[in-house]
């Protein structure tokens, strides 16, 4: 009798533990990340951010995903339908990706709050409106729980650049306070179960207009020295401005732009293109340009929304650049470990 009630206590006790460690975890990662060696292609992939059309899946994002292999996904508001529309695309998204390559996807929005906050009913205090610390810690671990609840696991914000009333992007910044209440939102966020993507080093200060249809060239760098006291991050998002005293390339472009980023930045973390698929960027150089040198200065992500150009031609025009031996494999590799160990430590 004894024994039969010890063998019913352990299975009840493994149940329970098994039962628990599934609750803490993002119900569709089913499998761990492989030790297989994935191939070029996919590994490639995983340095891409795309876009997709529509609020569900549709055959036409599942082609997409399985061909291109893509290690991020971002949601804009054309993605945002109801909220049972949202749970089901990123669940719809994460099983295909794992079925593809064993490996989850970074489900990216931007809700900065205020006027950039793709999810309506997701919290959304604008950035100017924060006056404290303790406020701003409130606001990341709400919006951070919400879009956890969504299927949503990265928020590219806070917005730290440092801006004056005449730049295009003033009403989406700190009024004050950039790194006190960078910290707090950041703590909060991470604390509310998702990974947060600061941007957009060095910043966008002295830009009157949006850099979108034409390219943004100012002489100096703006004041990015408060970079140096964030914490609680994963990623950092650089602009795609020229800087003429780094010389007549975006940043987003030079390495002598990611060194700067580095020493400013200790740590370990991942590089992040601004949108590449711009027009401002289009029209000035090659796919071939646009692809390599961001990938040769050393940035992990790229982000092509898919807003100008297709998303496909951004990834196939790597792999053609990695075959012709224009990108080296070394560099590709450097990337996909620190995108896979970032993976590894969240899902």
């Amino acid at each position: 009798m004894k024994k039969t009630l010890l063998i019913v206590f352990a299975v009840l006790f493994v149940w329970i533990f098994v039962f628990f460690l599934k609750e803490g975890s993002p119900d569709f990662v089913g499998e761990a990340i492989p030790e297989k060696e994935l191939p070029l292609d996919k590994k490639i992939g995983q340095m891409f951010m795309i876009g997709i059309e529509g609020k569900t899946m549709t055959e036409e994002t599942e082609r997409i995903i399985k061909e291109l292999h893509p290690g991020s996904v971002l949601l804009l508001s054309k993605n945002i339908g109801t909220e049972d529309e949202l749970k089901k695309l990123a669940e719809d998204l994460q099983k295909i990706a794992i079925e593809d390559t064993g490996l989850p996807l970074f489900i990216a929005v931007d809700q900065e709050g205020g006027e950039v906050s793709r999810i309506k009913w997701v919290e959304s205090t604008s950035q100017q409106e924060i006056e404290t610390g303790e406020d701003a810690y409130k606001i990341g671990k709400k919006r951070s729980e919400e879009l956890k609840s969504l299927g949503i696991n990265l928020n590219l914000a806070p917005l730290l650049d440092i801006l004056s009333p005449g730049d295009f992007i003033y009403q989406r910044g700190f009024s004050k306070d950039h790194a006190l209440l960078g910290n707090n939102i950041l703590k909060g966020q991470g604390e509310g179960g998702t990974l947060s993507c600061i941007k957009h080093f060095p910043g966008y200060g002295g830009i009157p207009f949006h850099p979108e249809d034409n390219l943004a060239s100012v002489e100096n760098l703006p004041e990015y020295s408060h970079f140096s006291e964030i914490e609680n991050f994963d990623m950092v998002m650089i602009s795609n401005v020229i800087y003429r005293e780094l010389g007549e390339m975006p940043f987003s472009f030079s390495k002598e732009g990611i060194g700067i980023l580095k020493n400013t930045i200790k740590g370990e973390y991942i590089i992040m293109t601004d949108d590449l698929s711009q027009y401002s960027l289009l029209n000035n150089y090659s796919l071939d340009e646009i692809i390599k040198k961001p990938i040769e200065a050393g940035s992990d992500i790229l982000i092509f929304s898919g807003w100008r150009i297709s998303v496909g031609k951004g990834v196939k025009k790597a792999l053609e650049l990695l075959e012709s031996g224009e990108i080296k494999e070394e560099r590709i590799e450097e990337s996909f470990l620190k995108i896979k160990k970032l993976k590894e430590n969240y899902f």
